[in-house]
């Protein structure tokens, strides 16, 4: 009979290999953890520069980034060439941003404001006002979540009526939605990953004693993933138990966003400003 020792020993190995391959290198003091993703490398790729002081971004299914400014604008990254534009300006102190794959983002201020963004003309309809810093934002099915400096998420319908969901909630840079009506947050100021339920906003901690937790995202697998400076941690909500998947190298900063695929995108205010894209992080 195997050992349970022996079978770890090997599977470690044969992923410490494929992950090596896929242009990770892994350290010997973490070997048997851990694996690093070096910036650059075929793990980790520029895919855009000259972005100036990035905030945040979003990502279509048509192979676009969209990010949000200080300044105002509204700028758009194709990820296959590289080549920007921008969709509007003037759209005040920018935070978070999200797209409902119809041809609007949805994005919010420091000054409490939310927006509602055509792509295509750069034409926008103030959706709701006074929601305090909104640095989470995250749009499902005609509906706005939004969270951020008042320690509140809200809910914003499209016709602009607003209700808090729930509040003490702290400070998060993001929401995430698992699709099955809860959405969570990481409180920067206190190191939890809460979980709301959207309907009720009853919430509870899954997890805390992190760091400033930031980048939350809950992927295709139901897990929620989220950084703590250069470390990167998956979540599983319904037990709380956490495993640190990447430590990511090279980059200044590691508040990332996931896409459909399980890759996630950086962006860098470093650099004269950068988009970076890391391959497969939910897989690691």
């Amino acid at each position: 009979m195997t050992s349970s020792s022996s079978r770890r020993a090997r599977t470690a190995g044969v992923v410490l290999g494929a992950l090596v391959g896929a242009g990770l290198t892994v350290p010997p003091s973490v070997a048997a953890a851990v694996p690093v993703v070096n910036c650059p490398s075929a793990a980790c790729t520029q895919v855009a520069g000259g972005l100036g002081e990035p905030v945040s971004s979003a990502y279509d299914a048509n192979g676009n980034a969209y990010i949000t400014y200080q300044n105002g604008d509204l700028r758009k990254v194709n990820l296959a060439t590289g080549a920007t534009g921008t969709v509007a300006r003037g759209l005040g102190n920018l935070r978070g941003i999200d797209v409902d794959g119809a041809g609007n983002a949805y994005v919010g201020d420091f000054d409490g404001n939310l927006w509602k963004v055509d792509l295509g003309t750069g034409s926008r309809g103030l959706l709701a006002s006074g929601l305090g810093p909104l640095h989470g934002i995250v749009h499902r099915a005609g509906t706005t979540y939004a969270t951020g400096g008042s320690g509140k998420l809200y809910e914003v319908t499209q016709g602009g009526a607003v209700r808090v969901v729930a509040s003490g909630l702290g400070l998060s840079q993001g929401i995430a939605l698992d699709g099955k009506g809860l959405a969570y947050t990481a409180d920067m100021f206190t190191g939890r990953i809460l979980e709301t339920n959207l309907t009720t906003g009853a919430g509870r901690s899954v997890a805390k004693e992190f760091y400033e937790p930031a980048s939350i995202s809950v992927a295709a697998d139901g897990l929620v993933y989220f950084s703590v400076g250069d470390q990167v941690t998956r979540l599983n909500p319904a037990t709380g138990q956490g495993t640190q998947i990447a430590s990511v190298r090279g980059l200044n900063s590691v508040i990332f966003r996931l896409d459909g695929n399980g890759d996630a995108y950086v962006a860098q205010v470093t650099g004269g400003g950068s988009l970076w894209k890391i391959k497969g992080l939910t897989r690691l």
